[in-house]
């Protein structure tokens, strides 16, 4: 797919046929001078994107090609996982961020110093003369990951190589970072006499009164607000809750990396006060309940993106990777993006793809190589993220982009979010909380319960859905 050029081959062969070393340098294993080739699997991002990261990765190492292949999301797990236990995996492969704990046994940590083979050109004309040396290169320390990547990224890589790791080690780094925001159409809140998005989640409750239209005396909406409320049909539905129960000052997670959601979290509370997450569960709940002046979405709008693609929903959570979808399925769309509502505890949610080096591999430093020097090139990240409308992991190219007219509102948001710990199971932990939504909202509608048993229901509900969540660690 990347094709190093003939000239590289046959100079590269003759270095092999000729035993070219470098006196000053160790002596070169016949080995390394080989011509490397890595395998690299990935998902979201399009070969002709991940070619201006390699192309430029090439031109510095000749020797070093990379053949990127790009799979179907509801393939992605499968060939991987299969290409694991066939013995036939890649050298690179990429992970959701929350999958680290479920690929870690998987992942061959950086090293604290990559060793590889360069080509040397000395001399001209008669006397140019062709060599290979060793060259090394330091691995990111704990300080280099602070200093250079916004901070979700360091909780999100770095775990225990072993159970008596004293330190952390890297198990995977990013080429850009995303987060939850808020879509809006601005036709329709124009149209009903509003001159701004909602600021935070009050004010977007209030606004959920005016944009939300019904069949007089049915609960038959024909235009929501707000595709929030359910579990079934709402993008993301679990890192909005997630993010509204932090919010309200649940700890999603204890020092010890069990899930706390359930519990008093951040706050004090009164006695016969609702815990955080419960009055987070409501509040989220109240926007699909027809009882509630807030009642803006139902099931039956289907598919929130579709929805809000089609101009049937004022405001809609997503992440950036959703502008260019919704540019090209409705282009003429007049709609816009800003910051994540927020409570009184800001918090806000990543959601991103990280690039690791597989054990299986046998150029693990080539491999690791590529992807340290690729995350930390400025240069070659900036037109990556310019090609694929990406937001920077990198603090120092998040700067440049705060300003962007599309992506400003990701990038500052990625320099304070933060991603929730899935467990091993990233997959069953969104449905375990999807399937809370649902089954409490189903409980309050049927009319079974007396409101004063209302809280003790919901309650009970996210303790069951918690202990479900921590068997999934």
């Amino acid at each position: 797919m990347f094709k190093r050029s003939l000239a590289t081959i046959l100079l590269l062969s003759t270095l092999v046929l000729t035993g070219l070393g470098c006196s000053s340098t160790p002596a070169v294993p016949a080995s390394a001078l080989q011509p490397i080739t890595l395998q690299y699997w990935g998902v979201f991002t399009d070969t002709d994107d991940m070619a201006i990261l390699v192309n430029d990765f090439q031109k510095n190492h000749p020797n070093i090609t990379i053949q990127y292949r790009k799979f179907r999301p509801d393939e992605y797990e499968q060939k991987l996982l299969q290409a694991f236990a066939d013995d036939r995996a890649p050298d690179l492969f990429s992970i959701q961020n929350s999958w680290l704990p479920k690929y870690k046994s998987k992942l061959t940590p950086m090293p604290a110093k990559l060793t590889y083979p360069v080509l040397v050109t000395t001399g001209s004309g008669y006397q140019q003369k062709t060599t290979a040396e060793l060259q090394s290169k330091a691995g990111l320390t704990l300080k280099d990951m602070r200093t250079q990547f916004v901070q979700t990224v360091e909780a999100d890589t770095m775990d225990f190589a072993t159970a008596t790791s004293t330190q952390k080690s890297i198990f995977a780094l990013p080429f850009y970072v995303d987060t939850l925001a808020l879509y809006y159409n601005k036709d329709i809140l124009a149209q009903n006499g509003i001159v701004k998005p909602a600021a935070d989640w009050n004010e977007l409750r209030v606004q959920a009164e005016k944009l939300s239209k019904r069949i007089a005396n049915t609960d038959t909406i024909t235009q929501s607000a707000v595709a929030i409320g359910t579990g079934v049909h709402v993008h993301r539905a679990s890192d909005i809750l997630i993010s509204l129960m932090s919010q309200n000052g649940a700890q999603i997670s204890g020092n010890n990396g069990v899930l706390t959601i359930n519990g008093p979290g951040n706050v004090k509370i009164a006695k016969g006060d609702e815990l955080p997450a419960a009055r987070a569960l409501r509040f989220y709940l109240d926007f699909s309940n027809p009882n509630t002046k807030a009642y803006s979405w139902t099931p039956d709008f289907g598919d929130s993106l579709d929805a809000f693609t089609h101009g049937r929903v004022a405001y809609y959570f997503g992440y950036s990777y959703d502008m260019p979808s919704i540019r090209a399925q409705n282009p003429r769309l007049n709609f816009d993006v800003t910051a994540m509502p927020q409570f009184e505890k800001p918090s806000n949610i990543a959601n991103y793809w990280m690039e690791g080096v597989t054990t299986k591999s046998k150029n693990k430093d080539a491999a690791w190589l590529f992807i340290l020097e690729t995350a930390t090139n400025k240069d070659s990240l900036a037109k990556y993220l310019r090609s694929t409308h990406r937001v920077a992991a990198l603090n120092d190219l998040i700067q440049t982009e705060l300003d962007d007219i599309d992506l400003g509102v990701f990038a500052k948001q990625n320099l304070t979010a933060r991603s929730w710990y899935h467990g091993t199971d990233s997959g069953a932990a969104d449905k375990i909380i999807s399937d809370l939504i649902d089954q409490v909202r189903a409980k309050l509608l049927s009319g079974d319960l007396q409101p004063q048993d209302e809280a003790g229901y919901i309650q009970n509900a996210i303790n069951i859905a918690t202990q479900r969540l921590n068997n999934t660690l």
